[in-house]
């Protein structure tokens, strides 16, 4: 050991890993993780990894761009259908839209940042190059096959979020909502406390599947249209 009183040697220190994208990357989304999306900023990302924020700058140009930098990462983890079938086009998209929610919402906030800028990483087009090769072998027009798209990704979007907040939420929220429904005036408000049941029915994967398939089910109609 060294004497009493010896500055120890940076010799002595254990060697810090070498900083890379994928090093600021992985920073910042145990921040996300740990402390909110609010929390992400090149300062923390910078302490966290034992170095000043103008070092990041070299992998990340800014904030914007450590966050684009994140939505890659995560897009990148859904798992493709890597054999469209028409026969089983829709479970196949089922299954894509489950994954990309169930992957938004284990990462709090990349949500809100796909609906603030719309991802257009290499990552993000092979999600939507899946997506429209599932809708199109279901039979939809080109047309409604992108607005479907869009739709969809709007609808998985706002499923993440809602899997986010009720997580912090309070187990029992769908039965005081429906009490809170129930108890309203009936002469006012009659269809909302004559259906306060149906109107908080349904657990999320189910709510998630139904708005799924309404998008969809009234995209094939308006293509049977034309």
């Amino acid at each position: 050991m060294p004497p009493t009183g010896r500055r120890r040697s940076t010799r002595d220190r254990p060697a810090k890993a070498p900083l890379s994208e994928r090093a600021v990357v992985d920073a910042a989304l145990e921040i996300l993780r740990s402390q909110g999306l609010s929390a992400v900023s090149m300062r923390r990302v910078a302490a966290a990894l034992d170095t000043g924020p103008a070092s990041l700058y070299v992998y990340v140009p800014h904030r914007e761009g450590l966050l684009r930098a994140m939505q890659d990462r995560v897009f990148a983890q859904v798992g493709l259908e890597t054999a469209v079938d028409a026969a089983r086009w829709r479970v196949q998209l089922h299954a894509l839209l489950d994954r990309m929610r169930d992957t938004l919402a284990a990462h709090p906030g990349i949500a809100l940042t796909a609906i603030a800028e719309p991802p257009t990483s290499e990552a993000a087009l092979r999600l939507l190059e899946n997506l429209l090769g599932i809708l199109l072998a279901g039979g939809l027009a080109p047309q409604d096959a992108a607005w479907a798209a869009d739709t969809l990704a709007t609808l998985v979007n706002h499923a993440a979020i809602e899997a986010d907040a009720r997580d912090g939420g309070h187990p029992d929220r769908a039965v005081g909502l429906r009490r809170h429904f129930a108890a309203q005036s009936p002469d006012r408000f009659p269809l909302v406390t004559a259906h306060a049941a149906q109107l908080v029915s349904g657990d999320p994967d189910e709510r998630f599947h139904v708005a799924v398939d309404a998008v969809v089910d009234g995209m094939l109609a308006r293509t049977a249209r034309r």
